[in-house]
Order: structure tokens, then C-alpha cells, then sequence
């Protein structure tokens, strides 16, 4: 059966005319195959078949409306799939005079083997964008970490009496948290509830809280933490340790009750005694230490207030106060000492020798401290630069170290001399204890309900 369509015209100097011819045959099964044979000569049905074997082409189910309305044809099974698709003759485009008498089909792209395995893949990992939930949002996404910190940052500032293990109890917290957080956030998300999801954001809350407090809290933030912070964080956990000590700004300890806030100490035993009225740093220091002496654990720390402040009011009439609060510690003795300030003895002596006085050998330390940091944090960052490394914050975790380093001086004298610098510093140190750990928690928390939502495994 030959096709009645206008012959092809060849691009060359002589024009050649081919035929396209039809061979249709029906199968034991019942299956219909219609073959395709492109020709120079108009073929009679034998040798039609005979130049279709010598090609070797083959289309199942091959039917062209509107050039085949003659032949009726039967549904044929779905066909197998074939290892390439072939090429058809009437495709090819002669680029010679003759005509090739057999046709030789392009290979095949190789198989994708990998095309099962991407398909199984999470988007985060093929790269595909995964489809939007209905009304989510990087928002309302932040509400299952939210969660998930919120309960555990309470039990934190907290710290009740439970029985059990705190850092188990945060992680039941956590988990309730982040599993209520995705109920809400699907929610408002327009979304259907499922238990599957709820239980699975609460399960990956409480694991991500157990392993932040447990591993990478103490194994990893906080000796990056001391690192970055160095002399400035010693100085205000000092101030922490020392509490009423430097912050309060009573001076004078009397029976029944000392004047000393907060809260009010009794001092039994003693005589009364004004210790601003003694004449000389030395009278102070010998009745300072004999109220040392007879006074208890809990009345020591308002003894320590009144001589700290004692030595404030006398040093601040001096050129240099540090200096002088520096030779009255050091009149006191090692006994005296030891009486008056406890288990906060080092934590003083800590603010008296990082406190900056001025001296020429502080401001030689102050300089070689900064050259050296600010050299070290240049060079990290421009050296693994041109090495083409990632610098992994190594350049600013060493700038943050060397401003700590180049202030800690000047903090530690501003809460030497005075009470309400004391407080703030001792205030920031609190609340640098509580505040980092919980924006830690809350940087994993969000980054494990990222990761399931991905399909990513996360434990």
C-alpha cells in the first residue's frame, strides 16, 4: 500500500523521488504490525518485504490517520519496552547523490541506572522543589522549634526539685513541645492533622534536646564558648560567683542585724563596730579579720560586702583605686583572707589581677594581646582564602576572642570600683549561662524539624 503524500524532494543537483510503502501483518496473537519502508522505486509487496527485511525496522501499533484511513486495525497489548529506540529511514536526510540501501540507527543513550534510586530520594538531596503545603510558611514552620525550646529554657531558669534527671525531664518537655507545635503548625497550615508527623516532630524534638544537652553542649559549645570568651567570660562569672559581695553598698556590720542588703545578716558575738571609721587601711584589715574570725559561714559574705565597699570609698580618693584594693587584699593575710571571702577567695583574686591599673606592664600585655589576636585573625582569613579552604569561623571566633582579651581589663576594674557595674556584669553572666544554650537549642531544634520535613533521616 503506497502513500499517497507528495514525494520528498532530495537538496542535491539531481532531483531523486522516494516512496514511502506500508506492510501491515497480524500476528498469531492477534496482534496488528504495520512496518514503514522508504524507497527510491515504487515496491510490489514482495519485494516490499524482502528491502523491509534487509532495513530491519519494526513499529508496533504504527497507524497514521490521516494516511492510513484504509487500514482498520485491531488494539494491540502494550508493548515491551526495547532496550533503544530505533530510527526511522524516512528521518534520515541524504546528504550524498545515491540513496544507502540499508539503515543504521543512532546508539541509545546508556540506561539511567540511577533514575529508581533518585526517584526515591528526598528533594533535599536531588535537588527537586517539593511541592508547597497548603498556607506553610518559613513562619509557621518555626513553630514546632519554638515549642520544643520553650519548655525546656522554663525548666532551665527553673531548676525545681523533680526526682528524676533534668536534662530527661527537658527532653520529655521538648518532646511534647515540638509534637504540639506541628499539631498547631498543620493546623493553621490548612493542612490535615497526622498522628504519623505530630509523633514523629516529637519524637526528633526530644532526641535533638537529649543529644544538645548531653554531647554537644558540654563536649562542643562550651569550650568554643570559654575559647571565644577567655578573660571577659572568667570576669564576669566572677562577678556571678561574688554576688553580694561587689554588688551590694552597706559598709557597716552591727548586732543585732547588719545593715548589709540582701538580705539582712545577723553578726553575733561582736561589738559594734563602724569599719569606714577606721583611721587606716591597717586598723581596718585587723578588725575586719576579727569579725572574720568569729563570724559563720552565712554572715561572712555581708563581712566581705563591708570590706570591699570599705576599701571603694578609701580608694577612690587615690589616683589609682585598683592599685590600692590590690595592697588592702594583700594586707589582709591569707587567714583573713580565707575567713572573709570563703569559696569566692579566687574568684576576687581573679577580678584584682585581670582589673586594669595602668601599670606599664599591663599596657605592654594590652598591646601584644591585640597585635597578636587581630594578626592571627587577619591571617586565618586571608590565608585560607588564597588556599581556597573554608574558614569555618576560625577568622572570627579569633576576633571575638582577642576583643574579650582587650576588655576584660577595663570591666574588671569598672566592677572593682563600682557596685552597680558589679550587678550588671554579674547579670549579663546569668544570662549569657541561660540564653546561649537555649539559642543553641533552638538552632538544632530547627534545623531537625527542617531535616524531617526534607524526608532526611535525623536519628
Amino acid at each position: 500500500m503506497a502513500d499517497d503524500s507528495q514525494p520528498q524532494a532530495q537538496p542535491q543537483a539531481q532531483e531523486q523521488n522516494f516512496y514511502r510503502q506500508y506492510l501491515q501483518s497480524t500476528a498469531p496473537d492477534g496482534s496488528t504490525t504495520i512496518r514503514e519502508i522508504v524507497s527510491p522505486n515504487l515496491l510490489s509487496h514482495d519485494d516490499a518485504i524482502e528491502a523491509e527485511k534487509r532495513a530491519g525496522y519494526t513499529f508496533q501499533n504504527f497507524v497514521d490517520p490521516a494516511r492510513m484511513s484504509g487500514v482498520h486495525t485491531t488494539a494491540a497489548p502494550p508493548a515491551q519496552a526495547q532496550p533503544q529506540t530505533p530510527l526511522l529511514p524516512s528521518d534520515v536526510v541524504p546528504t550524498s547523490g545515491a540513496v544507502p540501501s540499508s539503515y543504521t540507527a543512532a546508539p541509545a543513550p546508556p540506561p539511567d541506572r540511577f533514575a529508581e534510586w533518585r526517584a526515591g530520594m528526598p528533594d533535599a538531596v536531588t535537588g527537586r522543589q517539593p511541592a508547597a503545603a497548603p498556607g506553610s510558611s518559613p513562619w509557621l514552620n518555626m513553630i514546632p522549634p519554638i515549642m520544643a525550646t520553650a519548655g525546656p529554657l522554663a525548666l532551665s531558669i527553673a531548676q525545681p526539685e523533680i526526682g528524676i534527671p533534668m536534662w530527661l525531664a527537658s527532653g520529655a518537655l521538648a518532646a511534647g513541645g515540638g509534637a504540639g507545635g506541628e499539631a498547631i503548625r498543620e493546623k493553621l497550615a490548612g493542612e490535615e492533622l497526622s498522628p504519623r508527623d505530630i509523633a514523629t516532630q516529637g519524637a526528633v524534638s526530644g532526641l535533638t534536646d537529649i543529644g544538645m544537652s548531653q554531647v554537644v553542649q558540654p563536649y562542643v559549645l562550651n569550650p568554643a564558648a570559654k575559647f571565644a570568651t577567655s578573660k571577659l567570660g572568667k570576669v564576669l562569672g566572677a562577678a556571678d560567683d561574688l554576688g553580694p559581695v561587689l554588688g551590694s553598698e552597706g559598709t557597716t556590720v552591727a548586732p543585732p542585724a547588719a545593715s548589709l542588703p540582701p538580705p539582712p545578716l545577723r553578726v553575733t558575738g561582736v561589738h559594734t563596730l563602724d569599719l569606714a571609721a577606721n583611721p587606716t587601711t591597717e586598723a581596718l584589715n585587723t578588725h575586719i579579720g576579727e569579725l572574720a574570725a568569729q563570724a559563720t559561714e552565712a554572715e561572712r559574705p555581708a563581712l566581705a560586702a563591708a570590706w570591699v565597699n570599705s576599701v571603694r570609698q578609701r580608694a577612690a580618693n587615690t589616683g589609682n583605686p585598683v592599685t590600692y584594693m590590690r595592697a588592702a587584699y594583700d594586707g589582709l593575710g591569707e587567714q583573713a583572707q580565707t575567713n572573709l571571702f570563703g569559696a569566692g577567695k579566687g574568684a576576687f583574686e581573679r577580678m584584682l589581677d585581670t582589673a586594669w591599673s595602668g601599670a606599664p606592664g599591663e599596657a605592654r600585655d594590652l598591646i601584644e594581646t591585640a597585635t597578636g589576636g587581630g594578626g592571627i585573625s587577619a591571617g586565618a582569613h586571608y590565608g585560607l582564602r588564597y588556599a581556597g579552604m573554608p574558614t569555618l569561623g576560625v577568622p572570627t571566633l579569633a576576633g571575638i576572642r582577642t576583643a574579650a582579651d582587650v576588655t576584660a581589663p577595663f570591666a574588671s576594674r569598672a566592677m572593682l570600683v563600682s557596685p552597680s557595674a558589679a550587678r550588671f556584669g554579674a547579670g549579663v553572666s546569668r544570662f549569657g549561662g541561660v540564653a546561649g544554650p537555649a539559642v543553641s537549642n533552638l538552632a538544632a531544634q530547627s534545623v531537625a524539624e527542617r531535616a524531617r520535613q526534607a524526608g532526611l533521616p535525623t536519628f
